[in-house]
């Protein structure tokens, strides 16, 4: 069952409570994600103000019709972790599927010009729901919806 991460509480005919399991690898932890309708893994990363896809995958994207002229926003400047500001592509993806589960749509993402650059799920979808919590023991993050 996939939920909206935008529907409110009445909306909502089961727990409030949503666990998506993560896997770790090199000290990251990958959920599984639907972008557009194509699978895939993004990092979840905290410290990322919004979601990043690299060139690659926005070009794949537009290649299967799953991204459209439409959906290019713009542009941005952001700064990284160096400290240098880069200068990138916006855009909207209509639909991010965590685990299966929650749907968000309208997602904001930049498209770094490096085709190798992580996926990163950062706080444009975070922030949707009311909380998160990372379980390491039991490997999950449980969301609690707003």
């Amino acid at each position: 069952m996939v939920t909206d991460s935008t529907a409110s509480t009445n909306d909502l005919t089961f727990a409030n409570e949503i666990i998506i399991p993560f896997r770790e690898e090199g000290g990251v932890k990958l959920l599984n994600i639907k972008i557009n309708g194509l699978g895939c893994e993004m990092i979840l990363d905290t410290g990322c103000s919004g979601a990043l896809i690299s060139v690659a995958e926005a070009n794949y994207l537009y290649q299967k019709g799953l991204l459209t002229e439409a959906d290019f926003i713009g542009t941005a400047s952001s700064y990284i972790a160096d400290g240098s500001i880069l200068e990138h592509a916006v855009i909207n993806l209509k639909e991010v599927i965590i685990g299966d589960q929650i749907l968000c749509k309208d997602v904001q993402a930049s498209v770094s010009e490096n085709p190798g650059a992580p996926l990163l799920l950062g706080n444009e979808v975070l922030d949707r729901a009311a909380t998160f919590s990372i379980d390491n023991e039991n490997k999950v993050i449980r969301f609690t919806l707003k």
